[in-house]
């Protein structure tokens, strides 16, 4: 057969070049296997409140009138439990003290400022602090929290001008419990060096941590995050105290999380119930096997 010296000259004229592999590319070090559909998920994101979103809040407190107005009159660079609470109610949504460690562990810059998660905490129906008590007690009989064996995270609160006088109730403010949720948290009796609140409301507690948490024995307090240490305070029991330190961390895209994870546990209900069927039809093959040898 003639051979083809010009198809001859082209593939000899091919460069070929060795490759030599350091150690640093054949690198043996584990990697995380992390399924697209959790690489891709579209997952909450967290910044401080915007100019656009106070502007929202600053129009939709005029409703309000006396102390009720002034606990909530509240510029961008401050925050207290009232403003963070009527936020959540028009539809902006803060972050809970869980959000607030995730955002941190996702690079956000919290330090220098105090953060307020929505929630508050109750331990008893009784408040030392004279301003807190008339809303200490409603609030845990609106509950039907008549004793207290833990601390008490409520959850899920709104507000409105309150029904009795200034006097009684200096904020002007109450709670409203239709949507609320208690979790009874023990880890708050407890104060000391910790290094993280996890998303149950547990603490994980560690003398060689630096964070530290703060509390106080009864009545109503805000939780929040406080300045470069980002110690955890579950003390505060002014509820309309702020500064100029203060900010708002603000959550987009709700509900995604808990939609993904929703999704998530149908897969593994549908791979389970594949590798079931799977198993069953390979044991019915090795039994028919079996059978046809024993002939």
């Amino acid at each position: 057969m003639k051979r083809n010296d010009n198809n001859f000259k082209v593939i000899t004229e091919r460069k070929f070049y060795k490759v030599h592999f350091s150690k640093e590319t054949m690198d043996n070090s584990y990697i995380r296997l992390v399924p697209r559909e959790v690489r891709e998920a579209d997952w909450p994101e967290a910044r401080f409140l915007s100019e656009e979103n106070q502007a929202k809040y600053e129009e939709a407190i005029k409703q309000f009138e006396g102390n009720a107005y002034n606990s909530l009159n509240v510029p961008i660079d401050g925050s207290n439990l009232w403003k963070v609470l009527f936020l959540n109610q028009i539809g902006i949504r803060t972050a809970t003290i869980p959000e607030l460690e995730d955002a941190l562990n996702n690079g956000m810059n919290l330090r220098g400022y105090y953060e307020d998660g929505r929630e508050v905490i109750l331990r008893s129906r009784k408040d030392s602090y004279k301003d807190n008590n008339y809303l200490s007690k409603k609030l845990a009989r609106d509950l039907g929290l008549k004793s207290f064996k833990y601390p008490c995270i409520i959850k899920g609160l709104k507000i409105k001008q309150s029904e009795v006088s200034e006097n009684e109730n200096p904020y002007g403010l109450e709670f409203v419990v239709d949507d609320a949720e208690v979790i009874e948290a023990p880890d708050f009796s407890r104060d000391g060096n910790f290094k993280r609140v996890n998303p149950d409301y547990t603490i994980e507690f560690d003398n060689c941590a630096v964070r530290k948490h703060y509390l106080r024995k009864d009545g109503l307090s805000r939780l929040l995050y406080l300045d470069d240490a980002l110690d955890l305070n579950s003390y505060g029991d002014h509820l309309a105290n702020l500064n100029s330190h203060g900010r708002v961390v603000e959550i987009s895209a709700e509900g995604t999380r808990k939609n993904f994870l929703n999704d998530m546990e149908s897969y593994k209900s549908k791979f389970e119930a594949e590798r079931q069927e799977y198993h069953a039809n390979l044991k019915a093959l090795r039994d028919k096997i079996d059978l046809e040898l024993n002939k």
